[in-house]
C-alpha cells in the first residue's frame, strides 16, 4: 500500500525545494508551519526547528561526554574537592620504614591484622607504597631500594603512613630457603616465649592485639590447608571421629582448655546430603535437604534442630564442587565440624591460615589440632592433595585423610563385638 505525504510534508518539501527553507535555521528564512510537537517544545517534531533541537542537544550531550560527564551528571563519578585534598595530603606524606623493633611500628600505627608481602610483589597496595616512596625518594635514598627486595610487612588499612622491612631476606635469600626467611621474620613480629602468640609482650597485657596473616603472594606457592577425613566406608570415617572425641574428654578431665575456634561437634555425613544442600534452589528442595540432614545428626545424638539454622562453610562447598566428578562422590562420607554462631550453626572443614614458616601440610595439622583435638600425620594423607582453580580459592589446599591402618586395627580390637565373638583371642598353642 502507498505512503502519501501530509500536507505538512509537501509544503516543507517544496519550500526546500525553492531555496526558501534553510535547515541551519539562519536569519530572514521563512519557517514551515509549526507541529503540535514544535510548538510545545518537544524533541519530536517533524519540522527543521525539531531538527535544529535534535541536533544542538546531540552536540551538547557529545559535548558533556567529552568533559567526562553524563548528560546532568558531570560530577557523579568525581571526588569531592575535600576529599581529593584529603588525597593528595595522604599521598605526600612520607611513609616511615622500620627495620627492627616492630614494635615500635605497632605502638604508632596501632593497627589489628597486619599482611606480609613477599619480595618484589606487585599487589595494588605494595604498587602504592612505591609511589609514594618515590615521591620522597630524595629524603629517603638508602631505605627505598630496600623496600623492592625484602619481605614486607604493610599494616591491613586504607591509609599507610608505616612499613616493616626484614632484612636478609631479598628474592635470592627468599628463593634459596622461603622457609628460613619466614621464620626470621617471625622471631622479630612476636615474642620468643610465645612465637604465635598476638601480643607484643606477654607481660603486658596492655598492649594491643594485633594479628599477622599471609597475603596472596605468599600463598601461591604454600596455600593454607585444610583437611576432611573421606572414606567409603562409615566405620573407617567414625574411627577418625571416635579417636577426636576421646582427646577432647581427656582434655576436660584435665581441664585443659579447649581453643577458642573448637567445634561444637564433630559428626560423620554423607557427601551427597552436603551436596544437596548446597545446590537447593526450590524451597521443596531445600526442605528435603535439610530433612535429611537433621535426621543424620539426629542419629548420632545431636537433637533439637528442626528450627535452627543450618550453613555450609566456604571451604566445605569449595570441597564439594572440587569433588563433584569423582567417582564415589555419592558414597562417600566425610567428617565435619559444627560450630555455634550465636545464631546459626555452620558446618564446615577444620583449617585455616598457616603460620609464618609452616608449609601447608604443617598449618593444616595444627588447624586440625585446634578445632578438632584430633592429632594427624603424613600416615593420614590419602591421595593427592586437592586445589580448586577458582581465583576465590586458589590460596587453600584441602588434603584428603583416612586413618591409618594400625588405628584401624586398634579400633576394631579395643570393639567388644570383637571380642565376644572370637575374633581377637591368641590361638590355641598345641603340646
Amino acid at each position: 500500500m502507498p505512503i502519501h505525504p501530509t500536507p505538512l510534508q509537501k509544503a516543507a518539501a517544496t519550500e526546500a525545494a525553492e531555496g526558501k527553507v534553510r535547515l541551519d535555521g539562519g536569519e530572514g528564512a521563512p519557517h514551515a508551519p509549526k507541529t503540535r510537537h514544535q510548538s510545545s517544545g518537544g524533541r519530536g517534531g517533524r519540522g527543521s526547528g525539531g531538527r535544529d533541537n535534535a541536533i544542538s542537544s546531540a552536540a551538547d550531550r557529545s559535548q558533556q561526554k567529552s568533559k567526562g560527564g553524563r548528560g546532568g551528571c558531570s560530577t557523579r563519578n568525581q571526588q569531592h574537592p575535600r576529599q581529593q585534598q584529603k588525597k593528595r595530603e595522604r599521598s605526600l606524606r612520607r611513609i616511615k620504614q622500620f627495620t627492627s623493633d616492630f614494635a615500635s611500628m605497632h605502638a604508632e600505627c596501632q593497627a589489628a591484622r597486619y599482611k606480609v608481602h613477599r619480595p618484589g610483589c606487585k599487589c595494588s597496595k605494595m604498587k602504592t607504597v612505591r609511589e609514594r616512596l618515590k615521591s620522597t625518594e630524595s629524603d629517603n635514598d638508602y631505605e627505598f631500594p630496600l623496600l623492592l627486595h625484602g619481605l614486607v610487612v604493610l599494616p591491613d588499612i586504607k591509609s599507610i603512613d608505616s612499613v616493616y622491612l626484614c632484612l636478609d631476606t631479598d628474592v635470592t635469600a627468599f628463593s634459596n630457603d622461603p622457609k628460613e626467611a619466614e621464620l626470621k621474620l617471625r622471631g622479630e613480629l612476636f615474642s620468643e616465649d610465645d612465637p604465635n602468640s598476638g601480643y607484643l609482650d606477654q607481660k603486658n597485657t596492655s598492649s594491643q592485639p594485633y594479628k599477622v596473616s599471609c597475603a596472596q603472594c605468599l600463598l601461591i606457592d604454600k596455600p593454607n590447608g585444610f583437611v576432611c577425613v573421606s572414606s567409603p566406608s562409615t566405620q573407617t570415617v567414625a574411627v577418625a571421629r571416635d579417636i577426636a572425641l576421646k582427646r577432647i574428654r581427656y582434655k576436660k578431665e584435665e581441664n585443659i582448655p579447649l581453643h577458642a575456634d573448637h567445634a561444637e561437634h564433630l559428626v560423620v555425613i554423607s557427601r551427597k546430603i552436603l551436596w544437596q544442600l548446597s545446590t537447593a534452589r526450590t524451597r521443596d528442595q531445600i526442605n528435603k535437604a535439610n530433612y535429611s540432614l537433621v535426621d543424620s545428626l539426629n542419629r548420632q545424638g545431636i537433637s533439637d534442630l528442626e528450627d535452627q539454622q543450618i550453613e555450609l562453610g566456604h571451604h566445605l562447598a569449595s570441597l564439594l564442587h572440587i569433588t563433584k566428578k569423582d567417582p564415589d562422590a555419592d558414597s562417600t562420607l566425610w567428617l565435619v565440624m559444627m560450630q555455634w554462631s550465636g545464631k546459626k550453626w555452620n558446618i564446615d572443614l577444620p583449617g585455616g591460615k598457616r603460620h609464618l614458616g609452616e608449609s601447608s601440610f604443617e598449618g593444616a595439622v595444627r588447624e586440625c589440632e585446634e578445632e578438632c583435638s584430633l592429632t594427624i600425620d603424613a600416615s593420614w594423607v590419602h591421595g593427592e592433595p586437592r586445589r580448586s582453580i577458582r581465583k576465590a580459592d586458589e590460596a587453600n589446599l584441602y588434603y584428603m585423610l583416612r586413618p591409618p591402618s594400625d588405628m584401624m586395627m586398634e579400633s576394631l580390637e579395643s570393639n567388644s563385638f570383637w571380642h565376644e565373638n572370637g575374633f581377637c583371642k591368641e590361638p590355641a598353642l598345641k603340646d
